[in-house]
């Protein structure tokens, strides 16, 4: 598990407040956080210097703003770059909503509908003199096109080139699955009952942490967690809990999906999907229990992924105490 890593609430960017929604991915250069301002979403890249024994890099906050510029001219497809802080070296970019390759790869989808704008992407980056990472992870499908949203690219080395190196990694081959095993341990789903302190403790390591009042919060998360109809986790090799999903069901027609989270460590790795899969099936299954739930507007887009669909069919009677507070 790498360094746990606090996201903060707000991030400044040429003097404009962008609220973090969640953490996207950690590069070797760089935190990228899905963020949104005024209603719009994006993505802050916050640079880092954290030592990386592989890589060797100059002014990364520079390279980032050259780099964007020479795959721009060379009519590589990317997001647009919104705004770029030299002083606290952090970048804002258009989001690009969708699943990367590798995501599909490792959930059993092909590649092969996308290789052909890739190796188009291959031929524009060679004809400038240049290799970005090819690696399946920073390449996003949206409305059927592949997007490339690093800005990262080098000198053209023919055994770092997509037909070289990295088609290796747009499929399930051997150099993909000992990454798989390296880099994302086998994640463990059971029914089982957690403590209170497990479950506050994995909070902090969340976005779940602010959906909760102040209101007698130890008292009513134990009440939570022992009498719950069902109960949930995912953990990793080492026992950590890095998932949960609560919920409540009568056995027969429904589901209600009180809490679902994924350590921020082990996100877009599927573990929100197979939690839900998983309690529709003790539940019942698909052909017998409807699943409900309340949505962050964030949240949004991966319950969609997962089959669900917006209702207007639900009411509600609500009087209770709520100050809002987050889980540190």
């Amino acid at each position: 598990m790498m360094q746990e890593k606090r996201i903060e609430e707000q991030l400044i960017v040429c003097g404009k407040s962008y609220r973090i929604l969640r953490l996207l991915g950690h590069g070797k250069g760089g935190y990228s956080y899905l963020a949104e301002s005024e209603g719009q979403p994006a993505v802050i890249k916050q640079i880092h210097h954290e030592p990386c024994d592989y890589y060797a890099f100059g002014n990364k906050i520079e390279a980032e703003q050259r780099d964007y510029e020479r795959l721009r001219a060379a009519g590589i497809r990317i997001p647009r770059m919104l705004a770029i802080d030299m002083d606290a070296e952090r970048i804002v970019k258009e989001y690009i909503e969708g699943p990367t390759v590798f995501d599909l790869v490792r959930d059993g989808a092909s590649a092969e509908p996308y290789l052909a704008q890739v190796r188009d992407m291959t031929d524009k980056a060679k004809a400038a003199g240049l290799n970005v990472d090819w690696f399946p992870t920073n390449f996003v499908v949206r409305d059927g096109l592949i997007w490339y949203v690093d800005y990262e690219c080098n000198e053209y080395m023919d055994e770092w080139s997509f037909n070289t190196w990295g088609i290796r990694y747009w499929s399930r081959t051997p150099e993909f699955e000992a990454y798989l095993k390296e880099h994302m341990p086998e994640i463990t789903i059971r029914e089982e009952r957690v403590t209170a302190e497990e479950y506050i403790g994995f909070l902090k390591r969340t976005n779940l942490g602010s959906q909760y009042p102040r209101e007698r919060f130890e008292e009513r998360i134990a009440r939570l967690v022992n009498t719950v109809s069902i109960s949930l986790t995912a953990r990793n090799e080492q026992g950590l809990l890095v998932g949960v999903l609560f919920g409540l069901t009568d056995y027969a027609y429904w589901l209600y999906v009180t809490d679902l989270g994924v350590d921020r460590d082990y996100t877009r790795r599927g573990i929100g999907k197979r939690l839900i899969k998983a309690a529709h099936q003790l539940a019942g299954g698909e052909k017998d229990i409807a699943v409900y739930l309340i949505a962050n507007e964030s949240a949004v887009p991966f319950y969609e992924k997962c089959g669900m669909k917006r209702a207007d069919d639900v009411m509600k009677y609500n009087h209770i105490e709520w100050t809002e507070f987050t889980v540190t």
